[in-house]
């Protein structure tokens, strides 16, 4: 009997003691809330409520959804490892076969290259039978500027192995499985005319996109060729007067292709590469392939005419500028002349570039 009593006060006790501790709490958050309302006008104080009602909807009405967040900057070039580690994230979700909703409300700015690696998840998402969904960015510029490049409008519209979507503001992305000369003839006039007021033959990006799109095509996958997808976008920067462009390939990355790709040119050669050149590191060999020396310690030849020494060439003479190059775990960026590993691992290949007012051009014959 006395065990009893003691359990019931007991127990009453540490109930006591939590309500207590959720009243403290609840009066603490009506405090900091408070605290938070101060100097905000009657509409801001009304868009809180409703945003904060919103995202209540979107949590009760996607709870079965895992919820992955993107980082501030969602940007390739400037912030690699944070936009990898997501990208890492909606990957591993995709293999589970998990529903999931992108939080994007956070993101303060968001570059062309991470919203054509949005699409492109989306794409395998779609194709896998996996619902995906998302919120839209708080931040003005960032929601702007995702939103003018068809990402919230419509899907891409696909045509056969194609999809393509024509966004606002001078956005445009695409996706192809084959080597497609003519878009890359059809892009160049466009953003020639808009950067010189006349359209303009560059060698520069025609190289550029030759090369990626046989890469993807050939060597993209250990097992066959046309098995995946490349991806372009191209966005037109009215106040610098530049065209940017980016390029990805979702295959095995270009370092891990010459290491395990048997039927690959570098194969047989690639203890004397490293016994040769000696690279420190994935940036280190990243670099050597750019400049050649891997392709000359091989081959005995140079070949900057091909491969990424000829896109490095081309970013050498002025066709292009601002080269930035991401592939499994290599980064480089050529006009800072930084090279390095990264931590989280990109399985394919990323290409930015510009093509600005100063690079060469030629005329149209």
């Amino acid at each position: 009997m006395k065990k009893r009593i003691a359990k019931k006060k007991k127990y009453l006790l540490n109930r006591a003691e939590k309500m207590l501790r959720l009243r403290r709490h609840s009066k603490a958050k009506k405090k900091a809330k408070r605290i938070r309302l101060i100097g905000l006008s009657k509409a801001q104080i009304n868009a809180m409520r409703q945003n904060e009602k919103e995202q209540k909807n979107i949590k009760r009405i996607f709870s079965s959804y895992k919820h992955i967040e993107a980082p501030k900057c969602l940007s390739m070039i400037e912030n690699p490892e944070g936009t990898l580690t997501f990208i890492k994230d909606l990957e591993k979700s995709l293999d589970k076969k998990e529903k999931v909703f992108v939080v994007l409300r956070h993101v303060e700015k968001i570059a062309s290259g991470a919203i054509v690696i949005l699409l492109s998840i989306m794409i395998k998402f779609k194709n896998s039978g996996v619902l995906f969904n998302g919120d839209h960015p708080k931040n003005k510029i960032a929601r702007q500027y995702l939103s003018n490049s068809g990402f919230f409008e419509r899907l891409y519209l696909q045509d056969g192995d194609a999809y393509s979507i024509h966004g606002k503001s001078g956005i445009f992305t695409h996706a192809d499985k084959v080597v497609d000369s003519k878009l890359s003839n059809e892009l160049i006039y466009k953003v020639s005319k808009l950067i010189w007021g006349e359209p303009y033959r560059c060698t520069g990006v025609q190289k550029v996109y030759i090369e990626l799109m046989q890469n993807t095509n050939n060597h993209a996958s250990l097992h066959g060729a046309n098995e995946h997808h490349w991806y372009t976008t191209v966005t037109y920067n009215k106040e610098k007067n530049k065209a940017c462009f980016s390029f990805i390939d979702y295959g095995v990355g270009i370092i891990q292709s010459i290491n395990k790709n048997e039927k690959g040119k570098f194969w047989h050669a690639l203890t004397k590469i490293m016994n040769l050149l000696k690279p420190q590191d994935s940036g280190d060999f990243l670099r050597l392939l750019l400049d050649g020396s891997i392709h000359k310690t091989a081959t005995g030849h140079y070949y900057r005419g091909k491969g990424l020494p000829g896109i490095y060439k081309a970013f050498q003479d002025n066709k292009i500028s601002n080269l930035v190059v991401i592939t499994n775990d290599a980064f480089a960026n050529c006009e800072q002349n930084v090279f390095k590993t990264l931590t989280n691992n990109f399985e394919g290949t990323y290409i930015y570039w510009e093509l600005n007012n100063n690079n060469k051009k030629l005329p149209l014959v």
